[in-house]
């Protein structure tokens, strides 16, 4: 019984200290976004991989968007006049974020965050440092900067960056079907 009951205390101490420390790396800007390039990141080695089956674009492709789209958004962000934002509905973004998805082939990316050339290894580490910074730095700009998103509207900081994680799952879940059965 003694044996059982310290066991249960481990265990909740464990739980306790796991739950804090989520709460203290939620301080220090978007971890799951975090997470989500450095798992784009993991696929350098596959990154001359094509499955047109699933894009036409190979895996290198959707991690240079993907850092991209992080780095243009946080220069709109901060560049945003936000005596200019004004909060807005949209029923699709509303979806997007209720069902944190965004529909496969429906939407091209802009000419600022489409890669151009052939896409080497530099380039992508370039581009992951400086979204890794950026991550860190998202958090720190002010609530109403904001930036226009064609179909989604306008998005202050907090929402932008649950577009970003919400955009980065979309591409991973896009590579990870690239990389299927290869």
């Amino acid at each position: 019984m003694k044996n059982r009951i310290h066991i249960i205390l481990i265990f909740i101490a464990g739980i306790l200290l796991l739950t804090s420390a989520t709460s203290m790396e939620s301080d220090k800007g978007n971890p799951d976004l975090k997470l989500k390039l450095n798992e784009v990141a993991s696929y350098i080695a596959v990154r001359d991989t094509k499955n047109l089956e699933v894009s036409e674009a190979p895996v290198a492709w959707h991690m240079d968007h993907i850092y991209l789209m992080v780095n243009q958004l946080h220069k709109a962000l901060k560049y945003s006049d936000e005596s200019n934002y004004k909060a807005e509905s949209n029923t699709t973004r509303d979806y997007v974020f209720t069902n944190n998805t965004l529909p496969r082939g429906k939407v091209t990316a802009p000419e600022s965050v489409t890669p151009k050339g052939t896409i080497t290894i530099n380039t992508l580490q370039t581009h992951y440092d400086e979204a890794l910074a950026t991550v860190e730095k998202l958090p720190t700009l002010a609530e109403k900067k904001h930036f226009n998103h064609p179909i989604l509207g306008t998005m202050n900081r907090d929402e932008t960056i649950k577009f970003l994680t919400i955009h980065t799952e979309h591409h991973l879940k896009i590579i990870r079907d690239i990389l299927k059965d290869k």
